[in-house]
């Protein structure tokens, strides 16, 4: 079982802190909005996501379709574990 673990450290993965930051803030937007609905958190976290990069592409930033990508999977991300807590454990929420 160690050797499996051991596996996993070699996969050496190098993910830009900017992605990463995009990643929690979309997960973090989607927390948020989750007492709205599941939809209407993973749409927040999604536009707010193209809106940041149309801002960056008007001249204020470095527009990145993969920032876009890494927050709209954080909201996503988001979203999935709230559905699953509230199932399981509905009065924590």
């Amino acid at each position: 079982m160690w050797s499996q673990w051991a596996n996993l450290n070699r996969l050496n993965m190098n993910i830009p802190i900017d992605k990463q930051a995009h990643f929690w803030w979309g997960m973090a937007m989607a927390g948020v909005t989750f007492p709205l609905g599941f939809w209407t958190a993973l749409f927040v976290s999604c536009f707010l996501g193209g809106a940041k990069e149309v801002w960056d592409r008007q001249g204020h930033g470095t527009p990145d379709p993969k920032d876009f990508a890494a927050t709209a999977l954080g909201g996503l991300v988001g979203c999935l574990v709230l559905m699953a807590i509230t199932t399981v454990a509905p009065s924590c929420m």
